[in-house]
């Protein structure tokens, strides 16, 4: 009960009226806005981490369950659509028990297709698509058996595939996990988003908590003459946090509240959530609940770690305590180590996702290191320097002496500089990439059942934008030492159309450069072994080299004299130019096959895929650094404003004495200009080694790209928002410095 009051007095004396109001008011005023803002965005990561779950959750319910007897036989295609990616699961009851998938009341029967919401409004709009299908629209699947409120999806009712032993023979739905469509990637940028965000809020409350510091120091002391303890005096500090704790509280609810539903509405990546699961669910909630009177109590219980409140007297261990570094070094050897997992922790890199965690635990610790080794690095420069105008040597003296508050002035600028230039080159080594690997082929791959391939071919037959259509062969050939290839099996107009080749006949053979394949080669085709024509001619790489990874091609003659495997039988089409149109014209023209034929265009699935996530990424990274600059920059301000008080009367003394307005107000960006200087150094040097880290593990052919522009335009907006702040604060420094301010109670 006596911890209660001494709570509840330290409420009051927060909240009441008179002079204690008056001083309270701007550190309760801005310790609500801190707290509300990260309690706002706390709550929005916590309904989005429920939300996904919930997402995670129905996708593994529709998981096929292959265990047991079959009574269904499925069959999935997924093809873009624009700018979507349309899924269609085909399906096929074998009897009267078969499994019903999750936002269905009945398997459809053959002719009939239920789909999602979005698609049948897709399919009232787009013609073309819809005459992909010419089976009837007989209902629409229920949420629980979509990922989200704009999913393209559709179940077809099918017939033939158990007859012909295709599709996959299935027993039930609600496999125990589903393989999620969000990207490695996608998760990455959420994290350091939030890392970004987050440590200048941190940086905010803390500036809160020293506003009217000198007043509550002479409140606690008065508080000790009454017979008030120790222990006493630190709760009846944190009971004024209180406060500031819960009007907080109630701002972050509200602003929740208030951006809750748009925020439900955003689609990234193609992932949408339904609006009743974005929630925070009851395990985040309580953390979430939990983390507001730790962000209040937190920086007021730390601000008086080297306060001692005697009856008579506020004495503050003023003496200057050198920083350790090796501590802050743990944090980026920490982060080192933990984005090298294949080279130091014997974790495979072969899949993004297995290296994932990794990847977020190594970022985090290397950008919260930043505003750890800055003041390290600040205090080590400042204590040798010397000399210098008078404006110079009163700022490094301040330094010298305590570094710790100008270090926390420029902490939230530099940490959103390094997340967005982190960010930055993680984008662009991805779009340099992008670049690379989507140079048109202009062909496309159609797999067709054996006994649907006939009809395939007639039905492309003058299919508007297809040039031809040809059988071909796609193999992969293992040489003797390097990586496997592919062997493509191709008529000379194939040929032509992907290499340029002129002057082919059948019987032809080329090997392509920079495949590291040779004429006379041998290579190990499902234990086949094939030699490349000791004939075979030299050809660029072209677009086939760049994303079939195609090493050698050869014509059908050349192939039937080495008796090759019969396996990877596929049709190409050659697509005419400049016709984006053509694929979707083909597959309509298709649909009367159904789940018998399937179109697959590498060009486009790389351009759809890798545009979306471009797109996305950069929407994030400009919105959130804006965002997190906007926060450092309030931060900033409130840090100065402190600062200013807590100093008015060595101003007011240095003025009376003969110092001039302009040499303090020069000595004040100095001040803020030198930490700011170490910390753009450190930001930038942890930014690009996290970004060199981190493209390592997006793949072997990403290659890191570092935009010296962007940086130099991040660091000039960083430094024009340090000295701005800086200046709108010299008033305050105008009105410190009168002489009023010399007196003393």
């Amino acid at each position: 009960m006596n911890w209660f009051n001494d709570f509840a007095l330290g409420f009051r004396l927060a909240v009441g009226g008179g002079r204690a109001l008056r001083a309270n008011l701007p550190r309760l005023v801005l310790t609500a806005i801190g707290i509300g803002l990260s309690l706002a965005m706390l709550l929005l990561l916590a309904s989005t981490i429920h939300a996904l779950g919930e997402r995670a959750d129905r996708m593994a319910g529709r998981e096929p369950v292959v265990d047991g007897p079959a009574s269904l036989y499925l069959d999935s295609q997924t093809a873009p659509v624009g700018d979507r990616t349309f899924t269609t699961t085909w399906l096929e009851a074998a009897g009267p028990d078969a499994p019903v998938p999750p936002g269905l009341a009945a398997i459809p029967h053959p002719g009939e297709m239920v789909v999602s919401p979005a698609l049948a409004d897709r399919l009232a709009s787009d013609p073309v698509l819809r005459a992909r299908f010419p089976e009837r629209v007989v209902g629409v699947i229920a949420p629980d058996g979509l990922d989200g409120p704009d999913e393209l999806f559709a179940y077809v009712g099918a017939t033939g595939m158990r007859a012909a032993n295709e599709g996959l023979a299935i027993s039930g739905f609600g496999a125990s996990t589903a393989v999620d469509t969000s990207s490695p990637q996608l998760i990455f940028l959420l994290v350091v988003a939030v890392v970004v965000l987050f440590v200048p809020m941190l940086v905010l409350l803390s500036a809160a908590g020293r506003i009217g510091g000198a007043e509550r120091e002479r409140r606690l002391s008065t508080l000790r003459l009454a017979g008030a303890r120790r222990g006493q005096v630190h709760r009846i500090a944190a009971g004024e946090s209180l406060a500031g704790a819960l009007a907080g509280g109630l701002l972050g609810l509200a602003l929740y509240l208030a951006v809750r539903r748009p925020a439900a509405g955003l689609e990234f990546e193609g992932i949408s959530v339904f609006r009743p699961d974005f929630v925070p669910g009851w395990p985040l909630g309580v953390v979430v609940a939990l983390l507001v009177p730790v962000l209040a109590i937190g920086p007021a219980w730390f601000g008086l770690r080297r306060l001692v409140v005697e009856p008579l007297a506020v004495l503050r261990n003023a003496k200057p305590e050198r920083r350790r570094l090796w501590w802050r070094l743990v944090l980026l050897v920490l982060g080192v180590v933990l984005l090298l997992p294949d080279k130091l922790l014997g974790v495979g890199s072969d899949h993004p996702g297995s290296t994932l965690p990794f990847l977020l635990a190594g970022s985090t610790f290397l950008l919260i290191g930043v505003p750890a080794v800055m003041p390290w690095v600040t205090e080590f420069v400042v204590r040798r320097s010397g000399g210098g105008s008078p404006a110079w040597q009163l700022a490094v003296r301040r330094l010298q002496l305590d570094s710790g508050t100008p270090n926390r002035v420029v902490a939230g600028v530099v940490v959103v500089l390094a997340g967005v230039i982190t960010l930055q080159t993680m984008i662009g080594s991805t779009a340099a990439h992008a670049d690379l690997v989507q140079v048109a082929s202009g062909t496309a791959s159609l797999n067709a059942a054996a006994s649907a391939e006939a009809e395939a071919l007639r039905l492309l037959d003058g299919a508007p934008g297809l040039i031809g259509a040809y059988p071909v062969q796609r193999l992969t050939g293992k040489p003797g030492d390097g990586w496997p290839v592919e062997l493509l099996v191709a008529p000379c107009p194939v040929l032509a159309h992907l290499f340029g080749t002129s002057g082919c006949a059948d019987g032809a053979a080329y090997v392509v450069d920079g495949s590291g394949i040779r004429p006379g080669s041998t290579l190990t085709v499902k234990q086949v072994r094939f030699t490349v024509p000791a004939g075979a001619q030299a050809t660029p790489p072209g677009a086939a080299g760049i994303t079939h990874g195609v090493g050698v091609a050869v014509t059908p003659a050349a192939a039937s004299r080495q008796h090759l495997p019969q396996d990877g039988r596929m049709i190409e089409l050659l697509l005419a130019p400049g016709d984006p149109g053509a694929l979707d014209r083909i597959r309509a023209a298709l649909g009367p096959l159904a789940w018998q034929t399937k179109v697959f265009s590498e060009d486009e699935y790389l351009r759809g895929s890798g545009q979306d996530f471009l797109a996305a990424a950069n929407g994030l990274l400009y919105s959130g650094g804006l965002l997190g600059l906007v926060i450092a920059a309030v931060s900033l301000l409130v840090l100065l404003a402190g600062q200013l008080s807590e100093r008015r009367r060595a101003f007011a003394a240095m003025h009376a004495s003969g110092v001039p307005l302009p040499v303090l107000a020069r000595s004040l960006l100095w001040q803020n200009a030198i930490p700011l200087v170490f910390g753009v150094a450190v930001a930038v040097a942890v930014a690009i080694g996290t970004g060199a880290l981190t493209v390592r593990l997006m793949g072997p052919h990403v290659v890191l790209h570092v935009d010296a522009g962007f940086i130099g335009t991040a660091v000039a907006a960083a430094a024009v928002l340090v000295f701005a702040v800086t200046a709108a604060a010299l008033p305050g420094l105008r009105a410190v410095t009168r002489v009023e301010a010399l007196r003393a109670e």
